[in-house]
């Protein structure tokens, strides 16, 4: 039997070859570790050995796809690597092309500026173009980026509150409508966003086509501005509700029932109650949430990438799409140093609002205080 060019000999011999490989990594591991635990037992003679042995897969993991990487990130802005300086950094042909130097403060000192100004022979001429139309600046980008992130964590957390105090009440099929509201959060955002992309299709589109059941007029979506960014944030919202519903749906449950029946026979309403008990409690859930929340959607690439492609005329490109385009775009664009300081720049908007967030929230005061 044969299925889209693969036989039954195909995936044995893949398997045969893939096996070993899998076999002889799983017996390194296995080695190192209880050469580490005797080494630390034996060598170092520390009562920690154990412990230290457990945590070193992960280190070494965190060191190799974290600290690495930001590491060789902030290198990368301190350079004037692009595409067509690429020879000069080869191994092979180092000095291939003109430079005093690979890295330097000058270097980065461009990048960073470039991210910002359009600058010549030192003068400042204006806002940066970071992508092909000439109102995409790092302000237009900002501020698009900003609603995007906005728009979509509001609808999230209202919308997942919604559905978590709903499951909290006594329903039948309960166990059904959690797995379906659970449902996009399972599936990959590639398929999610190819799948999208036809359901807003102006003429054969299920929500066009649903449109004019009701009696409306179709819409462009994917060819008017407008209407773009509604539809990707319409997605990614659909997307982000599950997460929340998981969270604020465990924190509710468990908050004693005992607040509820005394607020009841203290006469408390519904509101009161959510608003006095419920909201208070979850607060050390909520505050967490939110702020994973602004930096996934803050760096969503995908679902924008797949549906319009920043389109159109590059009216639903965020800061993150225009560093995409600066590192992985067309040749002529492809410039990993300035796209290295562009990163940092990011990083450093989310690292600022992260900490005056949970510093000014107190959603983690309970934490500090235990």
């Amino acid at each position: 039997m044969e299925f889209s060019g693969l036989s039954g000999d195909v995936i044995l011999g893949t398997l045969g070859q893939i096996l070993p490989l899998i076999v002889g990594i799983i017996i390194g591991i296995i080695a190192l570790e209880v050469g580490m635990y005797l080494f630390l037992a034996r060598v170092v003679k520390t009562k920690h050995a154990l412990p230290f042995t457990l945590l070193a897969p992960a280190i070494i993991a965190i060191t190799l796809f974290m600290v690495y990487p930001l590491i060789f990130n902030v290198l990368l802005a301190f350079s004037d690597l692009k595409r067509s300086t690429f020879p000069c950094y080869s191994p092979v042909a180092l000095g291939a092309c003109e430079l005093d130097h690979l890295y330097g403060l000058d270097y980065a000192i461009k990048n960073f500026t470039d991210v910002f100004f359009r600058v010549r022979d030192g003068e400042i001429l204006g806002w940066g173009r970071l992508l092909r139309t000439a109102d995409s600046t790092f302000p237009v980008l900002l501020g698009r980026t900003v609603m995007w992130t906005v728009a979509n964590v509001i609808f999230h957390f209202t919308i997942g509150m919604g559905l978590a105090l709903i499951m909290n009440m006594k329903i039948r099929f309960k166990g059904i409508y959690r797995a379906l509201i659970v449902i996009p959060w399972a599936i990959p955002g590639v398929i999610v966003g190819l799948t999208w992309k036809q359901e807003f299709h102006a003429q054969y589109g299920f929500v066009n086509v649903l449109i004019q059941a009701l009696g409306g007029q179709a819409i462009s979506w994917l060819d008017d501005p407008t209407a773009a960014f509604i539809a990707v944030v319409f997605v990614n919202i659909w997307l982000g509700v599950p997460f929340y519903m998981v969270m604020l749906l465990g924190g509710i449950q468990s908050i004693p029932g005992d607040y509820y029946e005394a607020s009841e026979i203290d006469g408390a309403n519904a509101w009161q109650r959510f608003n006095r008990i419920t909201l208070p409690l979850l607060r050390p859930i909520i505050i967490p949430a939110i702020t994973l929340d602004v930096i996934w959607t803050f760096n969503r690439l995908d679902i924008i990438f797949l549906i319009t492609g920043g389109g159109p005329q590059e009216s639903t490109n965020i800061l993150v799409s225009a560093l995409y385009n600066a590192a992985f775009g067309p040749a002529a664009t492809q410039q990993l140093g300035f796209a290295a300081a562009f990163s940092i720049i990011i990083f450093l908007i989310l690292f600022a609002f992260a900490l005056v967030w949970i510093t000014t929230s107190g959603g983690l005061k309970e934490i500090y205080d235990r």
